[in-house]
């Protein structure tokens, strides 16, 4: 059965420039509710070494093995390779062959943070590879940080992933805390999750099949529900319908994790429609589902749900992976 899970897909220990030792980490994880993370020091595998059956279970808590390949021209997010694929010597125009042996390896990979201050104040950090086969990428971090409106690099990151898909490509979407310690005392964390749709148990591979189907939403709180009726027959996100009349049914929920992020004043009043970048349609939120007929042309269609959050006005809360439409013909 399909379930949207929360998860923190990016995370550093002691074993790069984090503070967290590893069992820390899960523990602090757990109890913001997610029901996993991905471990993703820099350019490190060492702190899988300390993740344990035991661990897992007792915190209730699936570790996705992860690095983060950290190199001078952009952050690479590489989950669930089953051999070492060695990130040391890639350069801007290697970027494809490395994808390869990342796919092949039976991981997935996604951008980090790609529209980060690059040189030479964090040398590295913003996406300078040279990208051809982007149907080698699985997704973009586009909220990076635990509060997705906090930085400029968030909302460069929005038209720079829309570009993508205008231009025909399929990647899905993440958000990542890039936690790297406990919280301090008196901090508020506005704390984003990436809701992957898992088929089934709770895995590894299930975890990475979700992405690579295009099964996420990112968040602040707030679950999203979404659904496409046409023809009788029902889309999700990641898949495919075709162009012409359908019908989109949204609904908000507010229970799920609500005792980490209520608090922070987060409430919906507006879902939207965006279209191969354009506003398609919008209504308000009054709590109750809400229904909208469309007219879908070739591209790609998001959900996204607006509202207040620490009294800000008018902030994106949530947004979803696309569903996508196409003539079969083209497919």
């Amino acid at each position: 059965m399909l379930k949207y899970r929360p998860f923190e897909m990016h995370c550093h220990t002691r074993h790069s420039d984090g503070t967290f030792l590893v069992p820390q980490l899960i523990e602090s994880v757990a109890a913001y509710g997610y029901a996993g993370l991905a471990l993703t020091d820099h350019n490190a595998v060492t702190g899988l070494l300390e993740v344990t059956e035991e661990l897992q279970r007792k915190n209730n808590c699936l570790v996705l093995p992860g690095i983060e390949w950290t190199t001078f021209y952009g952050h690479l997010l590489v989950i669930g390779c089953d051999r070492f694929v060695d990130w040391r010597f890639v350069t801007p125009d290697t970027i494809d062959e490395a994808l390869q042996e990342i796919r092949a390896a039976g991981g997935i990979a996604g951008v980090a943070h790609p529209c980060e201050v690059g040189s030479p104040l964090m040398c590295g950090c913003n996406w300078e590879f040279r990208v051809k086969r982007w149907d080698l990428m699985d997704y973009v971090e586009i909220w990076s940080g635990p509060d997705p409106h906090a930085s400029a690099k968030n909302g460069l990151a929005m038209p720079w992933y829309d570009a993508l898909l205008n231009q025909g490509y399929h990647l899905a979407i993440s958000a990542g805390r890039d936690w790297h310690g406990p919280d301090k005392p008196g901090q508020i964390p506005l704390l984003t999750a990436t809701y992957l749709g898992i088929d089934g148990d709770v895995t590894i591979e299930n975890a990475k099949a979700a992405i690579r189907a295009g099964r996420t939403y990112v968040t602040t709180g707030p679950t999203v529900d979404v659904t496409l009726k046409q023809e009788n027959r029902i889309y999700s996100l990641g898949q495919t319908a075709h162009p012409g009349p359908a019908s989109v049914s949204v609904r908000i929920g507010m229970e799920e994790r609500s005792s980490v992020w209520a608090h922070n004043e987060i409430t919906p009043q507006s879902i939207r429609l965006v279209h191969n970048g354009k506003i398609l349609a919008e209504q308000p939120y009054n709590g109750k589902p809400v229904d909208f007929s469309v007219s879908l042309v070739p591209g790609w269609l998001r959900v996204e749900v607006y509202g207040t959050a620490l009294d800000r006005p008018a902030d994106s809360i949530a947004l979803t992976s696309p569903i996508y439409s196409a003539d079969l013909r083209d497919e």
